[in-house]
Parts: structure tokens; C-alpha cells; sequence
């Protein structure tokens, strides 16, 4: 396989990296012309290629990654993975994401063998939030649909949304990671800008994702509501 930026026209194709070399691997995205790349697709790729060097046994609980400098969406992003730690019941990886320019995102995650024990996290569904199919899809260049719940003029920092991926991605837990990986850096910085004054602006203003963190509780299906 050869991985091309023309190649990618969607999310599962987003995450089939080449394996360039042990524990290193290459990735392409599309070119959507904004010059800089969706922090979602490097965020998400960097978990794929950590997720390819562990056992089916473990699954991704945690990631961290710090974006380092802006990605350039015509390059491919080569990244390597450290195996920092290989344990019975987890596992460690750290990924350095490279293009041309040098490091772009240092990302290190943390697999769990499965065990039973109690689900302590769950949490009521806010009865009040309409329905996907009662809303109407964002217009976007991504492999998602968007569904924006509005709360009227309300200013506070808060926003809530359905999101799904866009096309069937499978079975394979791991896949499903990585596309909520992909999915969960939408909504994060637009929501911190509400209570400022050049909110939804965004010619007037230079923003970036600086770090970006998830916990999985639970596998989901990111391909569904």
C-alpha cells in the first residue's frame, strides 16, 4: 500500500497507515485547502499507529497529545512509536508525528488488558437534547456529521452536538477509538471563544489546539448516533 493525499476519501481510509519501517508508519489526509491540518486526523492517526504495536488484548483507556506546531495539510506525516512499556495489564506507547518541518505532535497513550469491574462513570442522557434526526447537519469538509443543538443567546462556554463518522467503519474496537479520537477535536475551540468578544470571528483572530486529551470509559460505536 502507498499512502497518497488524493487517495483519502474517508475516515477508514484516513486511518490505514503504511508501515514504513518497525514501529513507524505513514499517513495521508485529504486536501481540503486550508493549509493547515484538521488536529483530529494527526490526533487520530498518531492513536492508529500506537494502537497497530499493541496486542488486540488491550485497549486504549487514555491519551495526551501536545500539537507542537501546525501540520501542512499537502505533506504526508510520518510517525514513530516508542514502546515504552509493555505490561499484563497495561501498556504504554508514546508517538512522534514528523513531516518536513520537524516534529508537529508528541502524542503518549495507555492500553488496558479487559476486566471486569463496575461501570462508576455512567451518566443520565439529557432527556431535553433533540433528537440527530430533528436537526439539521452542518455543512463541514470533514468525514462526519454534525448535528449543533443552538441554546438560543445563551453566552456561557458550553455547546452540545451529535456527532457520528461518516460511512460504516467495521468491527475492530481500535478503528472506533481513533475515529472518536478524529471526531473529538471538533466543537473544543469554538465553545472556549463564546465568552469573548470576537467569538465566531475568525478572520480577526489566530487560534490553535495547543494540547488535547481523552479517556475512554467504554468501546462506542463512532459511526453511529
Amino acid at each position: 500500500m502507498s499512502v497518497s493525499i488524493h487517495s483519502v476519501d474517508s475516515l477508514r481510509t484516513l486511518l490505514e497507515l503504511e508501515q514504513v519501517k518497525p514501529d513507524a508508519f505513514l499517513g495521508a489526509g485529504p486536501n481540503l485547502g486550508w493549509g493547515r491540518i484538521y488536529g483530529g486526523q494527526v490526533v487520530s492517526q498518531a492513536l492508529r499507529a500506537a494502537g497497530l504495536t499493541v496486542s488486540a488484548s488491550h485497549r486504549v483507556h487514555s491519551f495526551h497529545a501536545y500539537f507542537v506546531r501546525a501540520g501542512v495539510e499537502t505533506e504526508t506525516v510520518l510517525y514513530e512509536v516508542e514502546r515504552v512499556r509493555d505490561g499484563k495489564s497495561f501498556t504504554t506507547r508514546q508517538v512522534v508525528a514528523y513531516q518536513a518541518g520537524g516534529a508537529i505532535l508528541n502524542l503518549i497513550a495507555s492500553f488496558q488488558a479487559d476486566e471486569d469491574g463496575e461501570d462508576v462513570q455512567s451518566r443520565l442522557f439529557p432527556h431535553a437534547t433533540p433528537s440527530p434526526d430533528r436537526l439539521e447537519s452542518m455543512p463541514t469538509d470533514l468525514f462526519f456529521d454534525h448535528r449543533f443543538v443552538r441554546h438560543g443567546n445563551d453566552p456561557s462556554p458550553r455547546a452540545t452536538s451529535w456527532l457520528k463518522v461518516i460511512g460504516d467503519l467495521g468491527d475492530d474496537p481500535m478503528v472506533h477509538a481513533c475515529a472518536l479520537a478524529y471526531l473529538s477535536d471538533e466543537d473544543l475551540l469554538g465553545v472556549a471563544l463564546l465568552p469573548h468578544s470576537l467569538a465566531g470571528d475568525w478572520d480577526s483572530m489566530m487560534n490553535a489546539s495547543l494540547d488535547h486529551a481523552v479517556w475512554f470509559h467504554r468501546p462506542v460505536r463512532a459511526d453511529q448516533w
